[in-house]
C-alpha cells in the first residue's frame, strides 16, 4: 500500500508516553468488550446446557480478542497510510499518526496478532470441524479489510452491517458452536443483539468523524445520510438490543425469564442514548468506551438470567 504524501506537520508533535503505554493504546483496551461480551455469552448458553469445556472456550476467545486486536492495529496503520488520521482527528490518540509507532511496528504487530489468531482457529478446526474454520476465516478476512485493500470495507458504509455479524452473530454462535457443535434460536437473537451493540459503537465512531471522514474520503452511512441518520442508528441499535430479549421472552420456550435479566441495564442504554443526541465532535469520545461497557453489562445479565 503506497504511503500518501503528507507532510511532516501532519503528525502531532506531543510528548511520548513510555512505550508500554503506547502499546496499551495501540490495542484500544477500552473497546475489546466487544470481543469478549459475546464469547462469555456464547459460554453462558453452552454451559447451561451442560457443555461448558475450558480449552476450546478459552482457545476461542483468545483468538476470537487477537482478531479485533488486528482490526484495531490494522485500522491504525492503514487510517494513516491513507491520510484520513490527521492532526484534525477528534477521536482518542492513534499511535501512527503521532509518530509515537512507526506505521512498520504497527504493520508487524498487526501480523504477530493476526498469526495468534489463525493459530488458535486453526486448533478450533482441527477439534471442532471445517465450519467454525469457515466463521474464523470470514472474521479475520473482515478485520483486515475493513479498513486495509484496494476498497476497504469500512469506506464503502459496509462496517455496520460487517461488526453486526463478526462481534455479534458470529460472536455469541460461534463461542457456542465449539463447545456444543449445534446452533440454536435463542442464541442467534442473543448474537443479534450482541451486534446491535457493535454497531451502535460504530455509529458513535462515524458521527465524531463525519467532517474528517468527507475529507479522507470516507463514505460511512453517516457521510452519506448525514448527523440526524447517525443518531437514529445509535438509537435504533442499542434499542433494539433491549426490545430482541423481550421478543424472546415472547416466543422462545428455552430460557424464558432469564431474557428480561438484561432489561436491568435499559436505564443506562436510554442514558448513552440522550448523550448521542445532546453531544457531538469530541465530546462523543467518552461513548465510545461506554457503549462497550453497556454490551458487558448487557452479556453478564443474560448469562446471569440464563444459569437459573
Amino acid at each position: 500500500m503506497a504511503t500518501p504524501s503528507l507532510p511532516s506537520s501532519s503528525v502531532a508533535l506531543e510528548a511520548k508516553p513510555p512505550l508500554a503505554r503506547v502499546w496499551w493504546l495501540a490495542l484500544r483496551p477500552k473497546t475489546l468488550t466487544a470481543s469478549i461480551a459475546p464469547t462469555v455469552l456464547g459460554w453462558a448458553f453452552a454451559n447451561a446446557e451442560g457443555a461448558w469445556r475450558p480449552v476450546p472456550a478459552l482457545t476461542f476467545l483468545v483468538g476470537f480478542v487477537l482478531m479485533q486486536i488486528v482490526s484495531n492495529l490494522v485500522n491504525d496503520y492503514a487510517d494513516f497510510e491513507r491520510g484520513a488520521d490527521t492532526e484534525a482527528r477528534l477521536g482518542p490518540a492513534r499511535v501512527t499518526q503521532k509518530g509515537w509507532l512507526s506505521a512498520r511496528e504497527v504493520a508487524t504487530a498487526a501480523a504477530l496478532a493476526f498469526t495468534g489468531s489463525s493459530l488458535a482457529l486453526l486448533l478450533l478446526t482441527q477439534a471442532e470441524g471445517w465450519p467454525v474454520f469457515a466463521g474464523g476465516a470470514f472474521c479475520l478476512a473482515g478485520a483486515v479489510f475493513y479498513s486495509a485493500g484496494p476498497i476497504p470495507l469500512g469506506y464503502l458504509g459496509l462496517g455496520d452491517v460487517l461488526v453486526l455479524i463478526i462481534f455479534g452473530l458470529l460472536g455469541v454462535s460461534g463461542s457456542y458452536v465449539v463447545l456444543t457443535h449445534h446452533v440454536t434460536p435463542a442464541v442467534l437473537l442473543a448474537g443479534l443483539s450482541m451486534g446491535l451493540f457493535s454497531a451502535g459503537i460504530l455509529a458513535v465512531n462515524n458521527l465524531r468523524d463525519r467532517k474528517t471522514d468527507v475529507v479522507a474520503g470516507k463514505r460511512t452511512l453517516v457521510v452519506r445520510f448525514g448527523q440526524r441518520f447517525g443518531q437514529w442508528e445509535y438509537t435504533l441499535a442499542v434499542g433494539g438490543a433491549f426490545v430482541l430479549p423481550v421478543l424472546a421472552w415472547l416466543v422462545l420456550p428455552e430460557h424464558r425469564w432469564g431474557w428480561l435479566f438484561t432489561l436491568a441495564a435499559l436505564p443506562l442504554a436510554v442514558k448513552q442514548i440522550r448523550a448521542i443526541w445532546r453531544e457531538d465532535g469530541g465530546a462523543l469520545n467518552p461513548h465510545l468506551g461506554k457503549t462497550a461497557a453497556l454490551g458487558l453489562v448487557f452479556a453478564l445479565l443474560l448469562s446471569a438470567g440464563l444459569s437459573l
